[in-house]
């Protein structure tokens, strides 16, 4: 049945489907209260250049899901699925690659801890320019993947198009430490995966999450049932 035609409990039922798949392919998932998290209320006093941490975003810390309402989470199924799916990727990417999706996503910045060893040399000193809002390679390719989720996902329930402006302005700005600042690539390459997703020419990852929510008794848009 088309997503708008579930009752809200049917819904839900979705919902649950893909966390318990979620549950089963990244060990010890959980989804927790930001405010319930020593490690979020550090984060939040560290990016101090997103004032709204704690209360509007939503943040995954492997092999967790950290949210400002569990209420919101678990009443707001359209949002929910389409957050759970994005950051399913991230999970997933994460367990694949271990720490070096850490190094790839924080980097260059996380080089500034060098700096630490500036006792050995003053040159040290210069790693500090790291901490500078420079382009983040790894990050980008991280959240277009992510985001690739997100624009399919809103697609199988809608039919309708996610906004790219939304996605770019994360891209460009300070929510992501204005990881990749240039516009017209990410809009180019989001209307890509758009044109591709419509096409049902889908990477394993969006196949793998099509298929739960198939399984759960959606009937997902494509190319060819509108």
């Amino acid at each position: 049945m088309n997503w708008h035609r579930l009752s809200d409990s049917q819904q839900a039922g979705v919902r649950k489907a893909l966390e318990k798949h979620v549950s089963e392919k990244i060990p010890g998932f959980a989804v927790v209260k930001k405010t319930n998290s020593q490690v979020m209320r550090f984060f939040d006093s560290v990016l101090f250049f997103v004032p709204d941490f704690m209360t509007s975003f939503i943040t995954t810390y492997y092999p967790k899901v950290y949210v400002p309402s569990l209420q919101r989470w678990n009443l707001n199924h359209t949002a929910t699925i389409s957050i759970l799916a994005h950051e399913y990727v991230h999970l997933s990417d994460r367990r694949r690659l271990s720490l070096l999706f850490n190094l790839a996503y924080l980097s260059p910045q996380i080089l500034a801890v060098f700096a630490l060893l500036a006792p050995l040399s003053p040159w040290f000193l210069l790693c500090l320019l790291f901490l500078a809002p420079i382009p983040s390679p790894g990050r980008a390719w991280a959240e277009i993947r992510g985001y690739r989720m997100t624009v399919a996902v809103y697609y199988w329930l809608s039919a309708g198009k996610y906004n790219l402006d939304y996605v770019i302005e994360h891209f460009i700005g300070p929510n992501y430490y204005w990881m990749w600042p240039f516009k017209k690539y990410i809009r180019r390459r989001l209307e890509l995966e758009y044109q591709r997703i419509k096409n049902n020419d889908l990477d394993p990852e969006l196949l793998e999450i099509k298929k739960v929510l198939t399984d759960a008794g959606v009937i997902c848009y494509d190319g060819s049932r509108r």
